[in-house]
């Protein structure tokens, strides 16, 4: 018998999400683009995205949306709120995992694909001081998803991010309590949750 049900929509499409990764960038691109990763708005597309997950979620009983504070995770929550006629909690601590900034000389090229690998690497070394870690983002989510699910015993939405909720996954998966039922991070993707105990 499934007591709860936990909805985890990821944010609509951003032009962020759509970038060519095989083209040359500085290390200031980079980390310019790193400093405004937080401020991207849905586009076109992830508006539509957005649309689409509220018809898949219509008919389900949920409470209310817990959405991450960064835009495009409330501009996902707005529509979904508009369309479904729930209630938005905004949580920091719902923030996605950020790209690490670039070390080194401002002007070294490396392609947009390496500059993301070396900024992955940076995350998960659990030392690097200027910035939030993998360790530490997957030890906030956790304690967020303990904060919602202890607050909230009916189900609901998080809207949030593909960096976020993977850490999650990796979470649910050591949990007796919960049930991962489907995985979709696609833009305006939703997974699944379930308590069955």
């Amino acid at each position: 018998m499934t007591l709860q049900t936990i909805y985890l929509i990821r944010h609509g499409e951003v032009d962020g999400n759509i970038l060519v990764l095989d083209r040359e960038v500085t290390a200031t691109e980079f980390n310019h683009m790193v400093d405004h990763v937080a401020h991207e708005a849905l586009n076109a597309r992830g508006i539509a995205q957005v649309q689409a997950a509220v018809a898949r979620l219509a008919g389900r009983s949920l409470a209310c949306l817990y959405c991450s504070p960064l835009l495009r995770a409330r501009q996902t929550a707005n529509i979904l709120a508009e369309g479904l006629h729930l209630p938005v909690i905004i949580r920091d601590d719902l923030y996605e995992l950020l790209p690490a900034r670039l070390p080194g000389p401002p002007d070294r090229r490396l392609s947009l694909r390496r500059a993301y690998l070396r900024s992955g690497l940076r995350l998960l070394n659990p030392f690097t001081p200027d910035t939030e870690t993998a360790l530490q983002a997957f030890l906030r989510i956790r304690r967020a998803w303990e904060a919602m699910t202890t607050e909230n015993r009916a189900d609901f939405g998080v809207i949030g991010h593909q960096g976020i909720f993977r850490l999650l996954f990796l979470w649910l998966k050591l949990s007796p309590r919960w049930t991962l039922l489907h995985s979709d991070t696609r833009n305006g993707g939703v997974s699944v949750v379930a308590c069955c105990c």
